[in-house]
Formats: structure tokens, C-alpha cells, sequence
């Protein structure tokens, strides 16, 4: 009988899957949050059974950091995740990290997390980055990846104007420090092609 198994014949209310996918779906999406339906089971799941999942992980390469205050636990590679980030998508990254720093230091965080519109983005990419935020269609695949990884979530509004990009609580621990200098070197590379280029 697998460990799994045992645990599923113990809880009689989870299946094998349910602590199989539960693992997956946070090595595949490096954050769950307790509030997003979709993945409140698997949070429950891993929080429930940290040592097992801890253990699971380990042997990955990846350590798990739960934040019961803000909701939400993290699976982070110790050979940094972002290594595969574009490099288009390391600058947008390190732009929402500062922007939820900002919004956390003047107590503009709502349930963990940050709303930024679009005139704000724009205004610190350049004040930044000093360039230009990306055209609509390439700033909205950027922003598919910062979905990915757990860190931040397009608004859904009718009003493409007053769209918002939610930055997600997550993005303190998927770009802790060590991070944080590594796409900052990588973001202030020499400008090939940075549709691209990866880190």
C-alpha cells in the first residue's frame, strides 16, 4: 500500500488522486491560494500533510513556505524558477514586486493583495525599467506567465481601459531576495532579442 493510499484510506473522504494532484498542481503552479476555489483542496491537502509533502518535494529540489495569514503555500526550486522566465516577462516581475512593496508600505493591500491599473504599470515600467510597457497582445501574454507562476492575475473588466492587474501575495516568496538580484541582473542583460531570450 502506498503512503498515499494510507492517507486516503484514513481520511475516507480523499481519494489517491486527490493527494497525488494536490502535489502536482503546486509543483506546476508554484503557488496555491486558499481563497481560489480551484485549488482550496489542494491547499487544505498539503497544509494537513506538510511532512509528507515537504519530503515529497524535497527530493525535487523544491522547499514549500506556507503563509497561513495571507492563505496561500509555495513550492520554490532552489535553482531559482525564473531561470526560465523570458526576459520580457523578468522585467514585468520585477516591476509588480516593487509596485506590492510600495502598495504594502502605504497599507494599499486588500486581502493580500495589490490592485494596479494600467496608468500606474505604464508609469513605473519606465520610471524603472526606463522604457516603454510592451504593446496590449504581448503585455497580456506577460501577464499569462505571471499567472502562471502564481504572482499576478489580470482583473476581469469589460472596460479594457480600466483594466487591473491584481498582484498576488505569493509574489513576496516566489521572488524573495536571492531572487530579486538574480532577475535584476538578468533584466539589466544587453538588449538582443528580448522576445526570447530566457534567463
Amino acid at each position: 500500500m502506498s503512503h498515499w493510499e494510507r492517507l486516503a484510506t484514513q481520511s475516507q473522504i480523499h481519494a489517491e488522486s486527490d493527494y497525488q494532484k494536490a502535489g502536482y498542481r503546486l509543483v506546476m503552479e508554484h503557488v496555491l491560494y486558499a481563497g481560489d476555489s480551484r485549488s482550496r483542496t489542494a491547499y487544505e491537502l498539503i497544509v494537513r500533510h506538510r511532512k509528507d509533502y515537504d519530503a515529497l518535494l524535497a527530493q525535487l529540489g523544491m522547499t514549500i513556505t506556507h503563509n497561513p495569514h495571507m492563505g496561500y503555500v509555495v513550492a520554490t526550486p532552489s535553482q531559482y524558477v525564473a531561470d526560465k522566465m523570458r526576459l520580457s516577462e523578468t522585467r514585468l516581475a520585477l516591476v509588480l514586486r516593487r509596485l506590492y512593496d510600495d502598495k504594502m508600505h502605504v497599507a494599499e493591500i486588500v486581502g493580500g493583495e495589490a490592485f494596479v491599473d494600467m496608468i500606474e504599470l505604464e508609469r513605473a515600467y519606465k520610471d524603472l525599467l526606463n522604457r516603454e510597457l510592451p504593446a496590449s497582445s504581448a503585455l497580456n501574454e506577460q501577464l499569462q506567465a505571471m499567472k502562471r507562476y502564481g504572482i499576478a492575475r489580470l482583473e476581469d473588466t469589460h472596460d479594457e481601459q480600466r483594466q487591473q492587474v491584481v498582484v498576488r501575495p505569493g509574489i513576496v516568496d516566489v521572488l524573495g531576495e536571492t531572487a530579486l538580484l538574480q532577475l535584476a541582473a538578468h533584466a539589466n542583460a544587453p538588449e538582443e532579442d528580448a522576445s526570447d531570450e530566457t534567463a
